[in-house]
């Protein structure tokens, strides 16, 4: 077992976001620039995106892989070259550190969640097998369901039952009526269902033969070599019927979209007023409908919900009400019923070299070229990492374990049984703002790891400053306009933590310990008025003066501050992994929801991420951290 750092933590909400009009008076007078310059603390990429193949063979051209080259002014759009040492003049685009410094001011002084995705669907894998049903539209009635029985039908190579040939199975459509006998023999895996198919009939407009039964055929994933068995639903008793709410319909109806893109289950229903579902009886209430008995469910809340009730921390879309980040940074509307844009009152320039390099010395300061791993998007349905425990009492709901919980409901044990209980508007709360560490992981890519995929990326990464054979300097300016003496503090401590450890992260391979960068300043000036010649001057003040005024003992600044240290570079950052495969952290993820003490397939939560002052814990004194 090794303990290990997961690769990024969150910054806490703290209170509310305090939101309002951006009015500018005779306070708001300062305009200047920052000069500031930018240390590379570990190898650093920002691409080229004019050419996505250019550090690709013509074997990986044709593949359609990737392979970039260092940013630069340079148009690399034609270019083929493979093998070149560089850019001579790399380029850290303004942009790049734009972000960065934004997203510290945001989670130090209250701002919102500018960048985040609120109102797409929430959604996950659940590995619980759901119940059968029929749902049928009854006129202005809205959807019933029927709950149904479900039997295995012989489609393979399996000996259980009456076979069907494949070309009768395509013949058929999602929902096609069947007469079928059931055996008394019961289907091995009983998780499922336990009823077998002995015989079928495909209805001629005659009665139902003795012993037979009306089902439906359910048409799951294509059909295949490997694939030995269909189901059918019949109904015993349609007396049973259930009132299917109406947010329950639309969540179904995102959860098609979902499985359509990926050309799954993507049968149409019998007609459009019946459909074949599976779904979670939830005291009488047919939820998280779904075309498989274990897949996809859609939760009721989104993003948006959790926030507004937790503080108001969505993305500003009113120029009426805009939190302290989008006065400075500028936002535009969503377009969803509001409109206007607010212009920043910042800007960055892009970081550039004090001088040009030499090309004979081109290479002194690049690294080689490296094949960064396939890099994922992000994974909200990972609650235990993404969000707070809903469990508020010891005894955590009655498990020994963490529990479990999703976006909408969590399990309790009462009475020795497991329950669902739907979650309160507010939870489960948000873990905050995701930052990065700073680690030295990035000298553990392979120099000759193939580029074999089109997830993968080739890159050219800068060294960083310690490693470059020869000096250079990234120099670069921040212009303000018309900010208060508050704002100008909030911006400088947003640029250099007003501590010499804390540094930034930029660019791509985050996750993997590239892109650390501290910001130096090295001046500040300030464009004044003369009084008596009316000549507009720069005057260079002392920026040493700013930001003593920052509340360094609350708890965002103090999180912020633990996950922007730089020192020392921590070096056992990594994602989840079990005993040293560093490739399928999914695997990870499937044990730790996966219960110990029983053979059900309803999971829980072993280790939940932990807090990021935990992770300073390093002889795990706590408990809490995680381990392979």
């Amino acid at each position: 077992m090794e303990y290990f750092t997961n690769p990024y933590n969150f910054v806490p909400f703290t209170g509310t976001c305090k939101r309002g009009a951006l009015t500018l008076g005779p306070k708001e007078c300062l305009t200047g620039y920052f000069d500031c310059e930018l240390e590379l603390l570990t190898p650093l990429f920002i691409p080229n995106t004019s050419n996505k193949s250019a550090l690709c063979n013509e074997e990986e051209r044709i593949k359609k892989y990737t392979g970039y080259e260092f940013c630069s002014y340079e148009d690399l759009s034609g270019d083929t070259r493979l093998g070149k040492a560089g850019p001579k003049d790399p380029v850290i685009p303004g942009s790049e550190i734009r972000g960065a410094v934004r997203s510290v001011y945001e989670a130090a002084f209250g701002g919102c969640m500018s960048t985040m995705r609120v109102d797409g669907a929430l959604g996950r894998r659940n590995p619980s097998p759901k119940r059968p049903g029929i749902m049928e539209r009854e006129g202005k009635n809205g959807w019933y369901l029927y709950p149904c029985e479900r039997a295995m039908l012989n489609a393979g190579p399996t000996r259980e039952g009456q076979k069907m040939p494949v070309e009768v199975y395509a013949s058929l459509k999602e929902g096609q009526l069947l007469w079928i006998k059931l055996s008394e023999n019961r289907y091995k895996n009983r998780n499922y269902m336990d009823k077998v198919v002995e015989r079928y009939k495909i209805p001629d407009g005659g009665r139902i033969p003795d012993g037979y039964c009306q089902a439906w055929l359910h048409k799951g994933e294509p059909f295949g070599k490997k694939k030995h068995h269909e189901s059918v639903f019949y109904c015993k008793n349609e007396e049973r019927k259930m009132l299917v709410p109406e947010e329950e319909y639309r969540a179904y109806q995102q959860v098609m979209d979902k499985y359509k893109d990926g050309k799954a289950y993507s049968a149409s229903p019998i007609d459009e007023n019946r459909v074949l579902v599976y779904y979670v009886n939830q005291n009488g209430v047919p939820r998280n409908l779904s075309p498989a008995c274990i897949g996809n469910e859609i939760f009721q809340k989104t993003f948006r919900k959790i926030l507004e009730s937790n503080g108001g921390f969505q993305p500003c879309v009113d120029m009426s009400e805009l939190c302290p980040a989008c006065k400075i940074f500028g936002m535009v509307s969503d377009g969803n019923g509001t409109k206007g844009a607010v212009c920043s009152r910042v800007r960055f320039a892009d970081a550039c070299l004090g001088g040009t390099l030499g090309s004979e010395n081109v290479e002194d300061y690049y690294g080689p070229c490296v094949v960064l791993p396939e890099a994922g998007e992000p994974r909200p349905s990972a609650v235990e990492f993404y969000t707070e425990s809903p469990y508020k009492d010891k005894d955590k709901g009655g498990w020994k374990t963490e529990g479990y919980w999703t976006y909408d409901y969590m399990f309790v044990k009462q009475k020795g049984k497991e329950v669902r209980e739907l979650l309160e508007e507010s939870l489960p709360e948000l873990r905050g703002r995701k930052f990065y560490w700073h680690h030295d992981g990035w000298g553990k890519l392979e120099k000759n790891n193939p580029l074999d995929g089109e997830m993968k990326q080739r890159i050219r990464p800068l060294l960083p400053d310690h490693m470059a054979k020869r000096e250079r300097k990234f120099i670069f300016r921040v212009y303000f306009d018309k900010l208060n003496w508050d704002e100008l503090g909030r911006l400088r401590w947003s640029l250099d933590f007003m501590d010499p450890i804390c540094a930034h992260k930029i660019g791509r391979g985050k996750p993997y310990g590239l892109g650390s960068v501290r910001i130096h300043i090295n001046n500040l000036k300030i464009r004044e008025l003369d009084a008596n010649t009316g000549r507009v001057e720069l005057t260079e003040l002392c920026y040493e003066n700013l930001g003593h005024n920052i509340a360094e003992d609350s708890e965002a600044v103090k999180t912020l501050k633990i996950m922007a240290a730089a020192e020392p570079l921590r070096h056992d950052v990594s994602y989840p992994r079990i005993d040293g495969n560093k490739t399928e952290s999914f695997r990870w993820f499937v044990n730790n929801r996966t219960r110990k003490e029983t053979t059900t397939l309803q999971p829980t939560f072993s280790k939940i991420l932990p807090k990021a002052e935990e992770e300073l814990d390093t002889q795990n004194i706590c408990g809490k951290r995680l381990h392979t």
